[in-house]
C-alpha cells in the first residue's frame, strides 16, 4: 500500500485545505441545520436559543454564536441533577443511546458508536499514524468516552488498535516488545512511564519499542519532556487537545506552529466573563460548539486559556490554530489527565467531619503528576495511619486519581489557601 511520509499528507484533503470563505460557509450552514434540529429535540437548547431571542434558521454566519449564553460545566451538572439523565440535552430518542458515559463529578454523556472518533482521526493522521499502524492505546477504556473516541479513529483511518488502558506498565512494555507497534496514544507521563519501565528491565527503548509516533494528549507538554521523549525512545511526538464531552478540539501537524482546530466543530476564544470572541493573538477562554446531534452541546465553556492563531500554517492546512493551552480560568486543573474541581473535593471530604480545613497540592517531580492532599483536623481527633488510608481511597474513589495524605498541625493551612493549589511549573 502506498502511503504518504508520516509528515506529509492530509487524512481529507478537500476538508482540511478549505478556504477560510468556503469554510465559514460551510460550519454556518451546518450550523443552521444542527441548531434547529436540536431546538426541536433537545429542550434545554431550545431554552437557550428562546431566552437569547436567535432563530436558528436565520443565522448569517457563526459569529451570531455571540449571541447565546456560555454553558458551563457546572450549569451543565445541575440541568442533569434537576432533570435526569441528561438534563434536557438528548437531541435524539432514548433508543438511539448506546453507551452512556461518566465523566468526572458524575456527570452524564450519551453516547452512540457512530458518532466517535470523527475529528481525532483527523488529529492522529496529522501525528503520523497510517492505516496499518499498529496502535497502543493506553487511556482508560473504563467510565469516559476517550479511549472509545480514539479507538473509532484508528479504525477510521485504518490502524489495528491494541486496547491497553491505563496502568501496568511492564505488562505493557512486554506487549510492546513482543507486537512491536507504530504508535502509542496516552499522556505524555506514562509514555515516560513505559520508557523508564523499558530500561529497568533491561531494554533499549528506541530500539526494543519500535515506536515511530507518539501521540499524546490529557496533559500539557512541555518541550523539554518532548524532546526526552523523542530522544528515547527515537519517535515522533505530537499532541492533541481533547474535552470528554465532544473530542477533540485542536491538534499538531508537523510544523508544531500551534493546534489546528478540525473542521467538525466550531471553536471560539471569548472573553470569559462576556462570552465576546477576543482578537486573533489575544488571550481568553476556549468555547466549542459541537455538531452530535445525540448530545448538542453549545458554546461550552471549557474554562482553558488560549489564543487564536490565524496565520497560514506551512503543513497546508488552512484551519485557525489554538497557540496551545495557556492556563485555567478557575481553580480547576488536570492530574495525570483528570480534571479536578474544587467541589468535586468538597464531596469527597464532606463524610470526614474530622476535617476542619485541607488543600490539594499538585506537584509534578520527575516529570510525573503528584497529588498530595494536606489536612488539619479536629483537637479531639487523633491522627494516625487509619484515618489517611481512609483519606486516601476516598481520594482515589472520588476522582479516580490515587493520592497522597499528610495530616498537618492546626493552623498551617492559610485562612484563605486555595482548595487546589497547582504548584507544577512547564519548561518551554
Amino acid at each position: 500500500m502506498n502511503q504518504p511520509p508520516r509528515d506529509q499528507g492530509y487524512l481529507d484533503p478537500e476538508t482540511e485545505t478549505l478556504s477560510a470563505e468556503e469554510r465559514t460557509d460551510r460550519l454556518t450552514a451546518r450550523l443552521r441545520r444542527f441548531l434547529t434540529d436540536a431546538a426541536r429535540g433537545a429542550p434545554a437548547i431550545k431554552a437557550m436559543l428562546d431566552g437569547a431571542g436567535v432563530d436558528p434558521g436565520r443565522i448569517r454566519d457563526i459569529g451570531d454564536l455571540a449571541r447565546l449564553p456560555l454553558l458551563r460545566r457546572d450549569d451543565l451538572k445541575e440541568r442533569q441533577t434537576a432533570e435526569p439523565p441528561f438534563g434536557g440535552f438528548l437531541g435524539g430518542r432514548p433508543g438511539d443511546v448506546e453507551r452512556i458515559y461518566i465523566l468526572a463529578g458524575a456527570l452524564l454523556v450519551p453516547g452512540r458508536k457512530s458518532f466517535l472518533g470523527g475529528n481525532l482521526a483527523e488529529a492522529l493522521f496529522a501525528a503520523g499514524i497510517r492505516p496499518g499502524d499498529r496502535v497502543v492505546n493506553a487511556f482508560n477504556y473504563h467510565y469516559w468516552p476517550y479511549a472509545h473516541m480514539l479507538d473509532a479513529a484508528l479504525g477510521r483511518i485504518g490502524a489495528v488498535c491494541l486496547p491497553m488502558g491505563t496502568g501496568n506498565a511492564g505488562l505493557l512494555v512486554n506487549l510492546m516488545h513482543t507486537v512491536g507497534p507504530e504508535a502509542f496514544l496516552g499522556t505524555p507521563s506514562f509514555l515516560m512511564s513505559i520508557a523508564q519501565r523499558a530500561e529497568s528491565l533491561g531494554l533499549d527503548p528506541k530500539e526494543d519499542l519500535g515506536l515511530a509516533v507518539g501521540a499524546v494528549g490529557a496533559e500539557m507538554l512541555p518541550e523539554k519532556m518532548r524532546r526526552r521523549l523523542e530522544r528515547t525512545l527515537g519517535a515522533t511526538i505530537r499532541q492533541h487537545y481533547a474535552i470528554a464531552e465532544m473530542g477533540c478540539l485542536g491538534y499538531e501537524c508537523p510544523a508544531r506552529d500551534g493546534l489546528h482546530v478540525p473542521d467538525d466543530v466550531i471553536v471560539e476564544v471569548v472573553d470569559p466573563e462576556t462570552g465576546a470572541a477576543v482578537e486573533p493573538g489575544m488571550i481568553g477562554e476556549v468555547v466549542a460548539t459541537t455538531f452530535n446531534d445525540l448530545f448538542p452541546l453549545c458554546r461550552l465553556a471549557t474554562g482553558d486559556l488560549s489564543a487564536m492563531i490565524t496565520d497560514p500554517c506551512p503543513c497546508g492546512r488552512t484551519s485557525w490554530r489554538l497557540k496551545g493551552i495557556l492556563g485555567r480560568t478557575d481553580q480547576a486543573t488536570k492530574v495525570k489527565g483528570t480534571f479536578i474541581h474544587p467541589w468535586q473535593m468538597d464531596e469527597i471530604l464532606r463524610p470526614f467531619p474530622e476535617v476542619i480545613a485541607y488543600q490539594a497540592v499538585i506537584t509534578r517531580p520527575q516529570e510525573l503528576d503528584k497529588l498530595t492532599l494536606y489536612v488539619e483536623l479536629k483537637r479531639s481527633v487523633k491522627p494516625g495511619p487509619l484515618l489517611a488510608g481512609r483519606l486516601e481511597k476516598a481520594l482515589q474513589e472520588g476522582l479516580a486519581v490515587k493520592g497522597e495524605v499528610q495530616i498537618l498541625d492546626r493552623g498551617t493551612i492559610p485562612e484563605f489557601a486555595k482548595k487546589i493549589e497547582d504548584q507544577r511549573t512547564w519548561d518551554e
